[in-house]
């Protein structure tokens, strides 16, 4: 059996991991200490200051109605990663049930989930959620139970397909004989091997929330004014594109920046939770399993 020794050293030899990590906890960090930052209220208007270019007093410059850009690239992260945390986690949880149900028990309770599921897969996500903000009315507690209603049913395909190739393994049959009940086959077998395509999956998820939630706050279905969302600051940055274009450049390049984090990361972690993958460049030798 591999030691946590050798499972760390793996994981420092995954550039992906490593990159993914390290932007990830920069943009979590830079969110948790984001009134240590900056002192600068990202609402507060100051007319006199309206489109500075970036300098010593203003680092990222300010938009037309005077506010401090960085200050609001800044906080935006934080909205930005609750609307992301916030839909992963409850997405997933339904996902796990969903999926756990048509998996284990098949026939009917499986048809019925699925060709649900696939009634939402089939249809543009953005479409939908653009339709179903439009009718429940644009902001960030309806953002996030419309990216619930369309992520759900993802979470669920995935997690049901991990159920059905699991639970053909030898090793569940022995439990089932040895008298494990199916909430102890599906709690003590079942889920905990199907973490590891789950979690690769689940953090490039988060980057596809991102941009989806830029994206409707940026045509005025999501995150509504005051709030510095950063689909909002791109969308105010369209009538100054070439008289001040900082203030495309910085909420885009922390979009990128993020998005490109979460998907180095489920990248990472997709290689890292693969043993295959591990002996194709011959990370393992010798020593290194015990």
């Amino acid at each position: 059996m591999r030691s946590f020794k050798t499972f760390i050293r793996i994981a420092f030899t995954v550039k992906p991991l490593l990159l993914g990590g390290l932007l990830v906890a920069f943009l979590c960090s830079v969110s948790f200490l984001a009134p240590i930052i900056t002192s600068t209220d990202p609402a507060a208007q100051n007319l006199a200051a309206s489109l500075n270019s970036p300098g010593e007093k203003w680092i990222f410059g300010t938009d037309a109605l005077g506010r401090d850009v960085f200050s609001r690239v800044i906080y935006g992260s934080r909205i930005s990663l609750t609307v992301a945390v916030s839909v992963t986690s409850f997405s997933l949880i339904a996902g796990a049930v969903l999926g756990t149900m048509a998996g284990y028990l098949g026939g009917l309770v499986d048809s019925v989930i699925m060709r649900v599921s696939d009634v939402f897969l089939s249809l543009p996500a953005l479409l939908v959620a653009m339709i179903l903000m439009a009718f429940l009315g644009p902001g960030t507690s309806n953002l996030i139970i419309v990216f619930i209603i369309i992520y759900g049913p993802v979470f669920a395909r995935l997690i049901r397909g991990q159920v059905i190739s699991v639970k053909s393994m030898p090793y569940i049959d022995a439990a089932r004989i040895s008298g494990a009940s199916a909430l102890g086959l599906i709690t003590k077998y079942i889920l905990p091997n199907c973490i590891s395509p789950i979690l690769a999956f689940t953090a490039m998820t988060i980057g596809d929330f991102i941009i989806a939630e830029t994206a409707l706050s940026f045509l005025g279905l999501g995150v509504q004014p005051p709030e510095p969302s950063w689909g909002l600051m791109l969308a105010d940055a369209r009538n100054y594109l070439f008289s001040a274009p900082w203030l495309m450049i910085f909420p885009g390049l922390a979009v990128m920046l993020t998005v490109l984090g979460f998907n180095l990361l489920g990248d990472g972690l997709g290689y890292l939770l693969n043993p295959k993958q591990h002996k194709r460049i011959g990370v393992i030798h010798g020593n290194t399993e015990s």
